[in-house]
């Protein structure tokens, strides 16, 4: 059997083939670059094999390099599993969740998770829509809520339910800008948040152009947004499952009085090449057959 000589240099190694940038998987592991540099070079030695093509514009993975990444990252995570086991920590589950979801429809539902799986313990870590696009998302977090139209690389994900855009304003801000038809939307302030995809979505889906709105802002997360919307700032687009309770109240109006189709949804993700714990499975099957069941309800 092969010795392996340097574990570090592994580790190093899945560090750079995750962020393909020395700097960063220096600053991941807490090293200095140029000891990046000697740990992927040493590997290299060692095997007898250019790891990565070295460009201009940065590292790139070769074809054996990628092969070696594949089964580092799950030799990892099984070590990893391995020292959670030994240290009786295969009952906890990390979750990414984003802040709306967590307040608007989780913790509301999270008693019976708590019924079926009296044995393990949740812990939360909030993040702005950015899980699926973390370097380390494993280290970061088990699994994960991510908004989106799926196909994250490196990550697996799963959709909750299909889900339906409403436009929603205050009563105040429509008294100041009638919305009768599609058109008057496109004259109207347009609130963001993380970029304009589901406005592009929406505007497409209306055969309306974007770039003909000047009066755009982009806003740091939904609650921030929420809010501004019901200050009468502008109009949005949410999630028909999210603001349920603000339509129902009156602070937020639909003024078409119907929602729209989206290739947008909340989908369950998780990082691919680790070992899944039976804990975060069994989160992720609560979860799962929680949403097939009714789940898509909000409060």
């Amino acid at each position: 059997m092969q010795r392996i000589n340097n574990i570090k240099s592994l580790q190093v190694f899945s560090a750079v083939s995750r962020t393909q940038n020395l700097t960063h998987a220096a600053k991941e592991m807490n090293v200095s670059q140029s000891s990046v540099s000697y740990h992927i070079k040493k590997l290299e030695d060692e095997i007898g094999a250019l790891l990565f093509d070295r460009s201009a514009v940065g590292l790139r993975l070769t074809a054996k390099g990628a092969i070696l990444a594949g089964h580092v990252e799950r030799g990892l995570g099984a070590i990893r599993a391995g020292l959670d086991e030994v240290a009786n920590t295969t009952r906890l589950v990390r979750v990414a969740v984003l802040p709306m979801f967590a307040s608007r429809w989780l913790s509301a539902r999270l008693g019976s998770f708590w019924e079926a799986h009296p044995e393990l313990e949740l812990t939360f870590q909030s993040h702005n829509n950015s899980y699926a696009s973390m370097a380390a998302a494993g280290d970061f977090a088990d699994l994960g809520i991510q908004w989106g139209r799926g196909g994250w690389p490196g990550f697996s994900g799963v959709p909750l339910w299909s889900e339906r855009m409403v436009v929603v304003c205050s009563p105040q801000f429509l008294e100041r800008h009638p919305i009768n038809c599609l058109a008057d939307v496109a004259g109207c302030p347009l609130l963001h948040v993380d970029d304009k995809c589901m406005w592009a979505e929406w505007f497409e889906n209306a055969q309306l152009d974007l770039a003909s709105n000047r009066r755009q802002t982009t806003l740091e997360d939904r609650h921030f947004q929420l809010a501004s919307t019901a200050n009468g700032l502008g109009i949005s687009l949410f999630a028909e499952s999210m603001v349920q309770s603000e339509l129902r109240s009156g602070t937020l109006v639909n003024p078409f009085g119907h929602s729209f189709p989206t290739m947008f949804a909340y989908y369950l993700v998780t990082p691919n090449g680790g070992e899944t714990r039976p804990s975060s499975q069994s989160f992720s099957k609560w979860l799962l057959d929680l949403c097939g069941s009714g789940g898509r309800s909000a409060i």
